[in-house]
This record gives structure tokens, sequence and C-alpha cells, in this order.
């Protein structure tokens, strides 16, 4: 199985919003605690609050291994800058380069969109996550201590220059 055999697609379909939550529930399990119930309203709440169908430049991108979703990623348009949101793959679907598929659509869009820097953010722990960004080329803006939906966390704030 290579990233060939996964298909992409990033057309809306009833259901896509709690579909993203839901991914963020079963591809973060593996990570613990501390992205359990909380961390899943969270992401609802972050995905409720991009309101994906009223921005023409934001999208989301699902990936797909035999019609189920496996992964997502997208790009939320904030003005200037293009913010890079929801990347998250299924243990089934890491190591064959969905991942980075992922996020280099989200990236392309954002270069034709006209956004001269993205930015992400992220928190401590994700060491797989980290080092796909760091490949490409962010580089952390920011990092700091604060409440996150599971008590202190490292909150960081990653950019990059299209």
């Amino acid at each position: 199985m290579g990233a060939t055999s996964i298909q992409f697609r990033h057309d809306r379909r009833l259901g896509d919003d709690q579909l993203i939550v839901d991914l963020h529930r079963l591809g973060y399990a593996i990570e613990g605690d501390r992205f359990g119930e909380t961390f899943c309203d969270f992401v609802a709440e972050t995905v409720a609050e991009a309101q994906l169908d009223k921005r023409n430049r934001s999208r989301v991108w699902f990936a797909e291994l035999e019609g189920k979703a496996v992964g997502c990623s997208a790009l939320v348009d904030r003005g200037e800058v293009g913010q890079l949101r929801w990347v998250v793959l299924l243990p089934e679907a890491r190591g064959i380069g969905a991942g980075q598929k992922l996020v280099d659509l989200a990236l392309e869009h954002s270069r034709t969109s006209g956004h001269d820097e993205v930015f992400l953010e992220t928190t401590d722990g994700l060491a797989s996550s980290m080092a796909l960004y760091e490949k490409l080329g962010f580089q952390t803006s920011d990092a700091h201590v604060e409440r996150l939906w599971h008590g202190d966390g490292v909150h960081i704030t990653m950019t990059l220059k299209l």
C-alpha cells in the first residue's frame, strides 16, 4: 500500500465537520489521555468557528482508503495568511506519504489563494507531526505554556513563508 492507493477529495459532503472530529478522536487515541473527549470538543469548536462552507478560500481535504476516511487536513483563510488545520492520519495510513500529501495540498491551495504565509498551531509531544512540519520548512515562531483542553501544555505556533 502506498500514497497512490489513497484517494484525496476536497468536495464538501454532509457530515464532513463531524468526520474531522471523528478522525481526531481515532487518530489521536494513541497519543494518550490528553487527547480525549475535551480535545474532541475543542476540535469541534474550531471546525464550527472556521465556517468552512462560507469561506471560499478555505478548504478541507480527506484521505480515503477503500472508501473509508483515514485522514484530513485543511487550509483556513485568515485574510492575508492561511492557517493549516486539522492534520491527522489514522495509524493504518501512516508512513506512506499520505500526511505529506495532505499538507502539500493545503499549502498549494494557500499559494493559489494568494497567501504569502501559512501558520499552524500545535502542542508538544507530537514528534511525527513536528518532523513533517520542519521538513516542509515550517519554523517555530512562538512556544509558551498555556491552559489547553487537557490542562497546562506547550502551545506552539509555526510559520512558513510561501
